[in-house]
């Protein structure tokens, strides 16, 4: 049995040569479609018969015919150069954020404020770049960078994170949310005694928010006694507008409410802020349409604060 042709030493630049050469027919055509000269394309054209131990071309003095052999081989080749130039086109596409995915958590309020019009205002700068939205808690987000399936999020983050590279992308103030028809919204500023006299809607013990609230209060000797206590923060809003108290929520969680007519007015000393930051995994290297995504964040965050 012949021994096998070991084809592993066979180039890109000996396939992309026979295949002009066949379809030139001709090497001097070739040659010149390839900007060489015709010795160096008559070398590689030999050198690859060499490999493939297979003659690919009868020459004669008046023309260049396939073989058998080279006749199945160029439509082969045909088809992979054309999905190799495909790949390639594709991977620049990539490459210079023409098509690509981004793939990006936050937490709910900051998937239901900040993130559709920050994601709407990315399609129309980047039309090619497919986003995916998944909303979820800061610890869940975390994981979910971890096991490869987001490229980036957004969430306030408590504690050590080493393995995450972050940066601060707001730092938004803990307003009053009231009725817009409530007195407090004539008003420039509200004190804190004054916001615990009123029917508290708070977050539920255990998040974030709840904490920065509670731990406001405890440094100001006071409580929070709510009427009611809710996991999210689009039910907080809509039990404020429906006049059942008022809340102590993130101000950009009133600027992109859609629920009801609530206005933010600031509290007294202290105020309260809390960190929004925008978070990858260290040891990935983030895809172009990712690194487009955190610019555009932070560019889009500025123009919020100008607005």
């Amino acid at each position: 049995m012949p021994a096998r042709a070991d084809t592993r030493n066979i180039s890109l630049k000996q396939m992309r040569a026979f295949v002009a050469v066949a379809r030139a027919g001709s090497f001097t055509r070739a040659a010149a479609q390839l900007f060489i000269t015709q010795s160096a394309l008559s070398s590689l054209i030999r050198n690859l018969e060499g490999e493939l131990e297979l003659r690919l071309l009868d020459r004669t003095t008046r023309r260049l015919e396939l073989t058998e052999g080279g006749r199945e081989l160029l439509v082969s080749l045909e088809q992979l150069l054309a999905d190799l130039d495909r790949i390639t086109s594709d991977l620049r596409e990539v490459k210079e954020i023409r098509r690509g995915r981004v793939r990006i958590g936050a937490t709910p309020l900051l998937a239901a404020s900040v993130l559709p019009v920050a994601i709407q205002a990315f399609g129309l700068r980047y039309p090619g770049i497919t986003v995916r939205a998944l909303d979820a808690s800061a610890p869940e987000l975390i994981e979910s960078l971890r096991a490869g399936e987001l490229d980036l999020m957004l969430a306030t983050l408590d504690g050590e994170h080493p393995e995450l590279r972050a940066q601060v992308l707001l730092s938004d103030t803990m307003v009053l949310v009231c009725p817009c028809s409530h007195r407090f919204a004539q008003q420039p500023e509200v004190a804190w005694s004054e916001a615990l006299a009123e029917p508290m809607i708070a977050m539920r013990k255990g998040s974030g928010l709840r904490a920065i609230v509670d731990h406001a209060l405890v440094d100001l000797g006071g409580t929070a006694r709510p009427v009611q206590e809710v996991n999210h923060v689009a039910t907080a809003i809509a039990m404020v507008g429906a006049g059942l108290g008022v809340a102590i929520l993130p101000a950009y969680a009133v600027r992109f409410n859609t629920v009801g007519e609530v206005c933010g007015v600031p509290l007294a000393a202290p105020t309260l802020s809390r960190h929004v930051s925008l978070a990858t995994l260290r040891q990935r290297t983030p895809a172009a349409a990712a690194l487009a995504m955190q610019e555009h964040l932070m560019e889009f965050v500025k123009g919020l604060h100008s607005m």
